[in-house]
């Protein structure tokens, strides 16, 4: 059997702060450091099929890694209906999706809607990256991310995880400005 992509390389939790899970991740499971990317902006954004400027959110990320694992804590800042405040008016600071990157997320799109995922939410990052949420009825809990990432972002990610692997526990935090390849 031919796999549709590739490995799943992401876990992302919505959160209500960055400080809780992030000192949880540090301290007790010896993930590190967290790299805050502040009020996000996107755009194109589409949520339950509908497009437009009603979409916009103003929201941010901490980024880490465990091995080849991304762990990407979301905190949304504003109220603007969207896959992210949705989930956890339902569920907190629990797993909200898997991802996986991709080098053709439209062929790949088309082909998990085939089989039967709707396509929530998505959008382009301003260096034309681009991801989407899907779902599908007995998910066993989880969305499914799939991310095909602007070569700026995959440097980043690379960065990111070069830190973890020389991450000596002192600081839980880092700017990206601390970390060069």
């Amino acid at each position: 059997m031919e796999r549709l992509f590739g490995p799943m390389e992401q876990m992302g939790f919505i959160v209500d702060d960055f400080n809780g899970p992030i000192k949880h991740w540090t301290e007790k499971l010896n993930v590190g450091p967290f790299f805050i990317l502040e009020h996000l902006e996107l755009k194109d954004i589409y949520y339950n099929g509908k497009n437009g400027i009603e979409n916009e959110i103003d929201f941010s990320v901490a980024l880490a890694y465990s091995g080849n694992m991304q762990i990407e804590f979301i905190k949304q800042h504003c109220d603007t209906p969207s896959i992210y405040n949705e989930y956890v008016n339902n569920k907190k600071n629990v797993l909200h999706h898997l991802c996986t990157f991709t080098k053709d997320i439209v062929n790949d799109i088309k082909i998990l809607e085939g089989q039967g995922y709707k396509n929530l939410q998505g959008a382009k990052t301003l260096d034309d990256g681009t991801f989407s949420y899907l779902d599908i009825e007995n998910n066993y809990g989880v969305i499914l991310e799939i991310a095909q990432l602007s070569e700026g972002a995959a440097g980043m990610f690379d960065m990111i995880k070069e830190a973890s692997i020389n991450w000596d526990g002192k600081k839980s935090v880092m700017d990206l400005g601390e970390i060069s390849i």
